[in-house]
């Protein structure tokens, strides 16, 4: 049976961290309906920025928010999100893990680049590092040899401008 693809390329990279955030709240509150307040605090977003861009959702069909209630995830939304999420984590780990990173800036560089992966680019990824998981400790001591000799070039990114954009919340 194949699957249906669902189309997430109407979704603005807001409406994805606002997925994402919803689903990591929701997994941290036993799944109970969430707050606005609780999603303007996670993304450092005003409140009347959190209200339009769940109405959004909501008339997407990825959230359900009732007069007065909690904000939960549709079906649908809650697979969206859970890819979403995934790509964060295989891109987190690919900087954090192999590259070897710190998780500071693991973390900031994921949110840069998180929604600009093809969806070709993001399965290649998640399937390196399942590969690099899997990977015994002989295979593991290779990446940690790379990354004793990470610092040692001569810098030839030091002049490109750090220009903070997309993907980045509080």
């Amino acid at each position: 049976m194949a699957t249906q693809k669902r189309d997430t390329g109407q979704l603005t990279i807001a409406q994805q961290d606002y997925l994402e955030a919803i689903l990591r709240l929701q997994e941290d509150s036993d799944s109970s309906p969430i707050r606005i307040t609780d999603i303007a605090s996670a993304l450092g977003t005003r409140l009347p920025t959190v209200t339009r861009t769940i109405q959004r959702l909501t008339a997407l069909g990825l959230t359900e928010h009732p007069d007065r209630g909690g904000v939960t995830l549709t079906d649908t939304g809650r697979t969206i999100a859970a890819e979403i999420t995934h790509r964060h984590e295989d891109l987190f780990d690919f900087f954090n893990l192999v590259l070897g990173l710190s998780e500071e800036i693991s973390e900031q560089d994921t949110c840069q680049i998180e929604h600009g992966l093809s969806e070709e680019s993001a399965q290649r990824l998640h399937e390196f590092m399942e590969y690099f998981h899997g990977l015994d400790a002989r295979g593991k001591k290779l990446f940690k040899e790379f990354q004793s000799q990470a610092g040692k070039s001569k810098g030839e990114f030091k002049n490109i401008p750090d220009i903070k954009t997309a993907g980045w919340r509080k």
